[in-house]
């Protein structure tokens, strides 16, 4: 398991927040790769979360609704193709917290702690608009260090 919301309710998650919020990092991430072609293609195929997938790939559904609605809240390996699999594990790589350059990256771009903290985040496209570009940089350099290699 790469996330889940519960890594983040079971421990000091503000009390004055949803806790839909957890979910907000998690699915900005999840929209990205969806739309890069890194998901698992069930998820697009599948009856029951079909149109949803096409609505969050289109923006009209968010990641993080997306996630909550048909995911449990968690981001598995399985739910990615095994490029999707490959780059999730880099990118969330750490050995301490195990949210690696994503969590730092997500961090910086939206300035969390202006914002009072990493839940205070807002799910919304804006946010989702200034993430993409973050995430695509990443997922470039670290093609481009395979390319090296």
């Amino acid at each position: 398991m790469y996330d889940h919301i519960r890594f983040h309710t079971d421990e000091d998650y503000p009390a004055d927040l949803p806790p839909e919020n957890a979910a907000t990092h998690i699915g900005m991430y999840w929209q990205w790769a969806a739309a890069q072609g890194l998901a698992n293609p069930v998820w697009a195929q599948a009856e029951e979360s079909a149109a949803d997938f096409a609505a969050m790939c289109a923006g009209q559904l968010s990641g993080a609704q997306f996630l909550l609605r048909h995911m449990d809240g968690a981001l598995m390996p399985d739910d990615f193709t095994e490029q999707g699999q490959r780059f999730t594990a880099f990118y969330y790589d750490d050995e301490e917290e195990g949210y690696g350059a994503f969590m730092e990256d997500y961090i910086t771009a939206l300035d969390t702690p202006a914002l009072g903290g990493l839940y205070h985040a807002a799910d919304t496209p804006e946010n989702a608009a200034l993430l993409a570009p973050v995430f695509q940089a990443a997922y470039e350099r670290w093609l481009a260090s395979l390319n090296n290699r």
